[in-house]
């Protein structure tokens, strides 16, 4: 109980911050898109793609290294090897990203005539400020993290996003793109000062008596960075070949309904708490963690997937306008990626276990069979079947994790996700049957009537029983 008390305690400062972050995202980018329109939306979301993955190659797998090791060292008491690992791995970061951010600055005018749009030029250059201040500011949070203070994550994301309501909306609207991507840098260069402040507040995890670095260190950080930047490759290919293959408003579109689903994404996923716990964990417990994190999540992300699905219409006029409504398919078949993305935990297992080879040669082949899908379904169904690639190669990855976790003696339940996902196909039938809803408020009104119709299967044929609920609630504290 211990166990599930730390998980849910983590989880609940997790899920606070991307609750907060996700809507708050959610919403700027809503407002953005419809200050920008589909072109210059378009424009700063393919420059932003670029920054992100200079991001991934900047991080080079040392986030996930920091948490990894600052939670074994801290679960030992071992302050000087704490120590020793935070300023190696900070220091390294440094380096890296001001590498990294020189080379996009340099390059931007030879990235915007790859995609045939100077326009992109300013926005790239800009997004190398972006880089450099995001990577510092993820390292000092991945610290943190492997401190299991989840709490100074959520305090993070809050100055965050206040620096980005300050500053993304009033500079889009004067300089749009570029002083979209501007402002974003300029947020990430509060919460930066706010970690380095939460850093003095605990000098002694920082200042004092050094021990060793660990020998596998380095490795780990090898097949970590392999991961990382083949994991934000995987993330953004898809954009990055529809503003090559198609053009830049196309990517607009795209981006547009993929920011929705993401962001109900990063709500569910709860790889970075598990991380550290798993870290901690025999075998045993982590079987049993699994067993019930299966059971949860499939009974969240079926239905969820399909009601998102059905409403994608009328979610996509609603949200963005009529001029987005071409994204209403890619939404509708990005819904289903929910199903798949909420059991990301399974691949910290590897990394929790110094096993990340094993990650590392999942992201690859799911990358390898994104790109091939992307490239045909691309030209064959347009952004939708950039949305097509995106759900076969997440359901594949998460199918290849599973297989590979045998090795490790870790059992995947699948028997857990049949229960979800008949009811949540009863529960579509159902809303086929209904009257089709000319408009959102009866799409809502219809779905709330899915959803109790689901919740009553679910509990009818024991996918969830009083014991789950009375022992969440333990968990949680409340008994």
């Amino acid at each position: 109980m211990e166990v599930a008390r730390r998980v849910a305690r983590n989880a609940f400062y997790n899920t606070l911050t991307l609750i907060f972050g996700s809507f708050s995202g959610l919403l700027l980018s809503i407002i953005l898109a419809r200050v920008l329109k589909p072109e210059y939306f378009g424009i700063y979301s393919l420059a932003m793609v670029l920054g992100n993955i200079a991001i991934a190659f900047s991080n080079l797998g040392i986030d996930n290294a920091m948490i990894r090791y600052i939670s074994y060292y801290s679960g030992k008491n071992d302050l000087p090897s704490l120590r020793a690992h935070f300023r190696y791995f900070l220091r390294i970061k440094a380096i890296i990203s001001v590498v990294i951010s020189t080379i996009l600055l340099i390059f931007s005018k030879d990235l915007a005539k790859f995609f045939n749009d100077e326009r992109l030029s300013i926005p790239i250059a800009l997004a190398g400020l972006l880089v450099l201040f995001s990577s510092l500011s993820n390292s000092v949070n991945s610290f943190f993290r492997g401190l299991q203070r989840f709490d100074y994550s959520f305090f993070r994301q809050i100055v965050f996003e206040i620096g980005r309501w300050v500053f993304v909306i009033p500079l889009a609207l004067f300089f749009l793109a570029n002083g979209a991507i501007l402002g974003i840098s300029l947020a990430h260069i509060s919460s930066l000062i706010f970690m380095f402040y939460l850093l003095l507040k605990h000098r002694e995890y920082v200042f004092g008596y050094l021990g060793r670095i660990s020998a596998k260190v380095n490795a780990y950080m090898g097949f970590m960075a392999i991961a990382s930047i083949t994991g934000i490759i995987y993330m953004y290919v898809d954009s990055i070949m529809i503003g090559y293959l198609i053009d830049v408003t196309s990517v607009g579109y795209y981006r547009a309904a993929y920011t929705l689903v993401f962001a109900i994404i990063g709500i569910l996923n709860m790889a970075g708490v598990l991380l550290p716990v798993f870290t901690q964990l025999n075998d045993r417990d982590i079987n049993n963690a699994v067993k019930r994190l299966a059971k949860y999540t499939s009974v969240i992300a079926f239905p969820f997937a399909i009601i998102l699905a059905f409403l994608s219409d009328k979610i996509i006029y609603v949200i963005y306008g009529i001029n987005y409504v071409q994204a209403s398919s890619p939404l509708a078949i990005l819904s289903f990626v929910l199903i798949p993305a909420s059991f990301n935990y399974l691949l910290t297992i590897f990394n929790a276990r110094e096993m990340p080879q094993y990650s590392v040669y999942i992201t690859i082949v799911s990358m390898i069979l994104n790109i091939m899908l992307n490239y045909v379904l691309i030209l064959r169904l347009g952004i939708s079947g950039a949305a097509l690639a995106t759900l076969i190669s997440r359901i594949f990855a998460i199918t290849l994790g599973a297989v590979f976790l045998k090795r490790l003696d870790v059992h995947f339940p699948t028997r857990m996700l049949s229960k979800p996902a008949l009811c949540s196909i009863l529960m579509f039938l159902l809303l086929i049957t209904l009257p089709k809803p000319n408009a959102l408020l009866l799409g809502i009104v219809e779905v709330l009537i899915a959803m109790v119709f689901y919740f009553v299967l679910i509990f009818a044929v024991k996918g969830v029983t009083i014991d789950d609920i009375r022992y969440i609630l333990r968990a949680i504290g409340f008994s």
